[in-house]
């Protein structure tokens, strides 16, 4: 698998590049700008820090017309208006730079996996319609298990083990989780599904 990175913050570029060679086993072509990926590399993953001072929508643009596997956009914060640019030009998934490294590897497993990865908005998730659907009904079968476990106050380790899954995976669903209840943590999450259902 290769992965091409595309970064002009050196600090950026080399944690990016180390998540997709140590967890991901991809090979890694690291670059500083979009005019340096050769268009004949056409990478499993292309994943773009977008530049502090680019027009948002024309870079991201820009990165969708070079051939890949998938694209993911990095940005610094979770960012709707971003995500909706990205999601619009076929991108597979966006990563804000606060995220830890375990859930930057499990977000990029994902979307190598055919999934998508957009930790600030629901609505544009492939029909869901978050101001219909009551409560849990938004919630796939697993997130609605993490669900019930938060209600227990356990932590994401103990939920982990509990459920026969990663950290990692967990930290994805209570995100999801979250963005689907508009809540700002684990306690405002359960109340808000508590009171819908």
């Amino acid at each position: 698998m290769r992965a091409v990175i595309v970064s002009s913050q050196p600090l950026c570029r080399d944690a990016l590049s180390a998540v997709a060679r140590d967890d991901l086993a991809a090979e890694v072509v690291a670059v500083t700008d979009l005019a340096q990926v050769k268009r004949e590399l056409e990478p499993d993953l292309l994943v773009l820090d977008l530049p502090a001072e680019a027009d948002a929508g024309r870079w991201i643009a820009r990165g969708a017309q070079i051939p890949a596997g998938c694209h993911v956009l990095v940005v610094p914060h979770r960012d709707l208006a971003l995500a909706r640019l990205a999601h619009a030009q076929g991108y597979k998934g966006l990563l804000p730079k606060s995220s830890e490294r375990p859930l930057m590897a499990a977000a990029l497993l994902l979307v190598l996996a055919g999934g998508e990865y957009f930790p600030c908005f629901e609505e544009l998730v492939a029909g869901a319609t978050p101001d219909l659907e009551p409560g849990s009904a938004r919630l796939s079968n697993r997130q609605r298990e993490v669900l019930a476990v938060m209600g227990q106050g356990l932590t994401n380790k103990e939920i982990a083990k509990q459920l026969g899954i990663s950290i990692a995976t967990v930290k994805l669903h209570v995100q999801a989780i979250l963005a689907a209840t508009g809540a700002r943590n684990r306690t405002e999450a359960v109340s808000r599904l508590k009171q819908a259902d």
